[in-house]
């Protein structure tokens, strides 16, 4: 049986973090990173980002709100 953990993804603005106060039950850091990334393209796609003016990154953390991994949303549209 796959132990489900909750990660949390927050959106990391210059100085400022919009939080992700609900947070996602998933199998381990690979399912969060690919979750981020799906996250990051609807951000990208859906226009939802002043991308000229700031710089974003997503941030992945783990129950204890520890980031286990972060990226530029930038990186989504690179690769």
């Amino acid at each position: 049986m796959t132990v489900m953990r909750k990660f949390y993804f927050n959106i990391r603005r210059d100085s400022t973090v919009f939080e992700d106060r609900s947070g996602v039950m998933l199998a381990g850091v690979t399912d969060a990173w690919r979750w981020a990334i799906k996250d990051a393209l609807m951000l990208v796609r859906g226009d939802y980002l002043d991308r000229a003016n700031c710089q974003y990154w997503i941030e992945v953390c783990d129950a204890e709100r520890r980031a286990v991994v972060t990226f530029p949303i930038g990186y989504v549209t690179m690769h």
